[in-house]
């Protein structure tokens, strides 16, 4: 995708900032102790206020989510990970214990802590029903690994909810819970996102695996959750810890990117996976691994953790998909996806602390707000503020670092901002192969049919000449001179098939 390109879409989607927001489900963020909401309006910064009386005492300190209506924006419903609140801070009926008993009795009051990316809320349809995403750990998992202090503690299930908004007067209620997704597998605490389907109103949902660098990905339609594929990748290997990192997608869903902790004494696992992502068939391909940079300053206060950077927190590509922002805990980096030059591509847009050491909170996840700006959250308690990057179209230190500029005085302790999809993400349509440039189509060069295809695939107008095909990952399958090919021997998927120089997408079902 060219800079030209990319410019006239962050103009067509931008002005000054401010995205064109047809879609206001994003319209508010719910965050803090309890409950602070920075409502985006038509002016220069969002409106802070705390949202919920302090007696609710519910608190959103990580893993949590929101979701407002699309046509007003006004607060619908929010999650923390462990119970779901309505818009005046009551727990929605059946809204209680969102995940098994021994990790919902963990801390004192039911929250999801320390990891990002433990809720997700998405609409289910247009009826006014919506799911509601988390990953957590089994009971007997949990006897295993935190009872009996293993060295990695990986969730082993994802589950769903289902929430009917117009039950209760609009105050909503679940009407399913517990569904599972994923159950035995070892998943990564945090790396939990969503991508719009091509179509415009169905979802992708891509849930990481724990160290092994597997995807799974699902299709969310309004009728039904389907495993669609389980992708697995060689690099980077992030190791076991998965209290901090971040998974996210670029604004017009072509790019998928993901980062996870490092170690704690040294610079293990500090890397970036970037991939392509095919909107229409939910496919990762074209992996790329990117060392992030490394500051081994060691911290004034905190000497048991180590270097300042010894954890890779959060990552948010910029609205016209040019920039990669990566924050650690004492630094914010910035990634230029399209600088030729390799000593160039980094920038460091803040060293150090934001505020005084006394009351910096270190840098977490970074969120995508609907005004163009990215939002800078806190890994632990930080009264009163987040920094914010005004203009993260900018290349470099244009893109406007601004210390504590979300501000919410006076207001109760705060951190992480809450797990966002984009909801105004372009629809784009028709899907390959009903185009007829990717189509099964005759034309004047080779063509393949069927597509999709089940047992074998016949090719073409390409008699005699050498055909192969590849995997997403780009492994030769086979290679033939036939005008046929047998593929009811492999997974199903995206592969790609050459011949004469032109290379054209068979999809096997």
């Amino acid at each position: 995708m060219s800079r030209l390109y990319l410019m006239l879409f962050v103009v067509f989607y931008f002005n000054c900032n401010k995205v064109i927001a047809q879609d206001k489900r994003g319209n508010v963020f719910i965050f803090g102790g309890s409950g602070v909401g920075a409502i985006f309006t038509d002016t220069a910064r969002p409106q802070t206020y705390r949202y919920y009386p302090v007696a609710t005492n519910h608190h959103f300190m990580d893993g949590h989510s929101n979701i407002c209506d699309s046509a007003i924006g006004n607060l619908l419903l929010v999650c923390n990970g462990m119970i779901l609140i309505d818009s005046i801070g009551n727990i929605i009926e059946n809204g209680d214990s969102l995940q098994p008993n021994k990790i919902y009795n963990h801390n004192c009051c039911p929250t999801q802590t320390v990891t990002t990316d433990g809720s997700i809320i998405l609409p289910k349809g247009s009826n006014g029903e919506y799911y509601v995403f988390v990953p957590t750990i089994t009971d007997s998992a949990y006897d295993y690994y935190v009872v009996g202090a293993q060295n990695k503690v990986p969730y082993d299930l994802l589950q769903y909810h289902v929430v009917d908004m117009n039950a209760n007067g609009g105050m909503g209620k679940v009407v399913q819970k517990n569904v599972p997704l994923l159950t035995h597998v070892e998943m990564c605490k945090v790396g939990m996102m969503t991508c719009k389907h091509a179509n415009g109103y169905d979802w992708w949902l891509l849930k990481q695996a724990l160290d092994t660098n597997m995807i799974y990905t699902f299709l969310v339609t309004k009728d039904s959750v389907v495993l669609k594929s389980i992708q697995g990748f060689p690099t980077p290997h992030f190791g076991y810890y998965d209290l901090a990192g971040q998974s996210c997608f670029n604004y017009t869903g072509s790019k998928y990117a993901f980062a996870t902790g490092g170690g704690f004494m040294n610079n293990m696992g500090a890397h970036l996976f970037i991939s392509d992502f095919d909107r229409c068939y939910g496919i990762v391909s074209n992996v790329k691994t990117i060392a992030v940079p490394y500051d081994s300053t060691m911290t004034t206060l905190d000497t048991l953790n180590g270097p300042m950077d010894s954890l890779i927190t959060g990552i948010c590509f910029s609205p016209n998909d040019s920039f990669l922002y990566v924050s650690r805990r004492y630094n914010i980096y910035q990634y230029d996806l399209f600088e030729p030059d390799s000593n160039q591509r980094w920038t460091r847009i803040q060293a150090g602390p934001d505020t005084t050491q006394l009351y910096f909170g270190e840098y977490k996840n970074l969120v995508l707000g609907p005004d163009g700006r990215i939002y800078v959250s806190k890994y632990t308690c930080s009264p009163f503020h987040n920094s914010v990057i005004d203009y993260p179209n900018k290349k470099g230190m244009a893109c406007g670092f601004c210390k504590l500029c979300l501000r919410y005085d006076p207001g109760p302790c705060t951190s992480a901002m809450p797990n966002m999809p984009n909801f105004n993400m372009p629809k784009k349509e028709p899907c390959w192969p009903l185009s007829q440039s990717d189509s099964g189509e005759p034309r004047a060069d080779w063509s393949v049919y069927p597509n999709p295809a089940f047992q074998t695939i016949f090719i073409k107008n390409a008699k005699g000449k050498k055909k192969t095909l590849l995997d997403i990952s780009g492994q030769n399958i086979l290679s033939t001179t036939k005008d046929e090919i047998d593929v009811n021997g492999l997974s199903k998927g995206l592969y790609f098939l050459y011949c004469d120089g032109i290379a054209k997408k068979v999809l096997v079902e």
